[in-house]
């Protein structure tokens, strides 16, 4: 969805959102937002009230899921990046016909900036068989059993679905990432047919 608003100068700003809530809830939708001290679509929600409106032009999307449409998805997510995973992988886990499976990279700088840790490790635990997730972080707490700096290729080599034509890999995250794991994902051996960047 592309929400609209207003800057700190006044400016009008448009950008997108991925609803974490499914196309089956009906009657409202939930986005997940991260709060930048300069960004431009932050100042706004910052400054929204309850009972306030909002302008939303939507659903768009290059994405479409179709239960069974591969055996396995693998998710490389980063930071905010993850909302598109968590909508894919709720449609996914909560049917109980779609026999996909599930493997979700997800990376951030600290332990605090996991978004959905809550509900994505609710997932875990309702679906031990088709999803698994993997965290990395660049700075990890002194007690850390996941990843630690930058997610590399030997990562996604132990933790996604391998090179295979009913395998699909999807992608989000900031650009360097995004670029970075598209090298990976290449030097791996995965197709460009294997892959989908959000």
């Amino acid at each position: 969805l592309s929400c609209r608003g207003k800057d700190s100068q006044g400016e009008e700003v448009i950008k997108p959102y991925t609803p974490t809530t499914l196309d089956s809830d009906v009657g409202s939708f939930e986005l997940v937002i991260k709060m930048y001290p300069q960004g431009r679509m932050s100042h706004h929600f910052r400054e929204m009230r309850v009972g306030e409106s909002l302008a939303v032009k939507g659903p768009k999307g290059r994405f479409r899921y179709q239960p069974g449409q591969v055996r396995a998805f693998g998710m490389l997510a980063g930071g905010s990046g993850i909302t598109p995973m968590f909508q894919v992988a709720r449609a996914i886990l909560e049917n109980p016909k779609d026999q996909t499976k599930v493997h979700l990279i997800y990376a951030n700088v600290t332990h605090d900036d996991i978004l959905l840790k809550e509900e994505l490790e609710g997932l875990a635990s309702r679906y031990p068989d088709s999803f698994k997730i993997y965290y990395v972080l660049n700075q990890p707490p002194e007690v850390w059993n996941g990843g630690v700096g930058f997610v590399s290729k030997e990562m996604i080599q132990t933790h996604l679905p391998a090179p295979a034509a009913d395998i699909q890999i999807l992608r989000c995250g900031p650009p360097p990432m995004n670029k970075a794991m598209a090298a990976h994902l290449e030097a791996i051996g995965y197709t460009p047919e294997m892959q989908f960047q959000f």
